[in-house]
């Protein structure tokens, strides 16, 4: 079960928080979400149906999901949101349409949803087309023009969470731009309720390969609502997951 990749982006003095999973087979696509202090900015979706078409399993679903996380973090640090963060209304507002003009468009490769900006939809590529697509491109060029990595978390879990249970996760952590792992990363499991106080149930560090498993055992509460909050701190970020339970 693959859970997400999530990522904290501090930019503009604000936190963004990216968050990308799989909306699983059935749907067939890829969804990142952009908050800041808990408000959803914006949606990206991609799908992979093509892939299934083609035969390819959950390889290549990890890696589109690699590609739309960093994709989004690099529009984040580029200042693709910024006149997406609450407050920033009034600002924007003042842009004259010369400026507004001169702003970049978003990618026809994914359809992108925004609370108050709607995007182009998503646009189907030829079949002979061999090019990068844009969001390739886009993606590379942003890199290039970022000086700081970010924290990518993601967690496995080998089944569904619930109440009363234990649960194995592993984790993995890597830098989002240049991939590579990131050992020595610690992390939290934290359950969270509104009937008891809050409680670490696991923590840990990341190896050399920039992994870690614990074992959750899961309080089963009778009454109220929980959640596991699991936060990640390193050298070069934090990231956090939140899971209802």
């Amino acid at each position: 079960m693959i859970t997400g990749y999530n990522t904290d982006v501090p930019h503009a003095d604000a936190v963004f928080h990216v968050q990308t999973e799989d909306k699983g087979l059935a749907s067939a696509f890829i969804e990142s979400l952009v908050y800041v202090g808990g408000q959803v900015l914006a949606k990206k979706r991609t799908s992979y149906k093509s892939a299934l078409d083609a035969g390819e399993g959950k390889k290549r679903i990890v890696e589109l999901m690699d590609q739309q996380h960093r994709l989004t973090i690099a529009e984040i640090k580029s200042g693709k949101y910024d006149g997406q963060i609450p407050g920033a209304k009034l600002a924007e507002s003042a842009m004259s349409a010369e400026e507004r003009l001169e702003q970049p468009t978003a990618s026809p490769e994914v359809e992108i949803e925004h609370l108050a900006i709607p995007e182009p939809t998503r646009q189907v590529a030829t079949a002979e087309e061999e090019s990068p697509t844009l969001d390739q491109i886009i993606m590379d060029y942003l890199n290039s023009e970022s000086e700081q990595e970010a924290l990518i978390l993601m967690m496995d879990a080998d089944h569904e969470f619930a109440l009363g249970e234990t649960v194995a996760l592993r984790f993995r952590t890597k830098g989002s731009l240049s991939g590579e792992a990131v050992p020595g990363t610690r992390i939290s499991v934290k359950m969270i309720s509104t009937v008891v106080e809050p409680a670490t149930l696991a923590q840990g560090e990341t190896n050399a390969a920039g992994e870690l498993g614990l074992s959750v055992s899961i309080p089963a509460l009778q009454r109220g609502s929980s959640a596991l909050i699991v936060t990640a701190s390193s050298s070069i970020g934090t990231a956090e997951i939140k899971q209802l339970l």
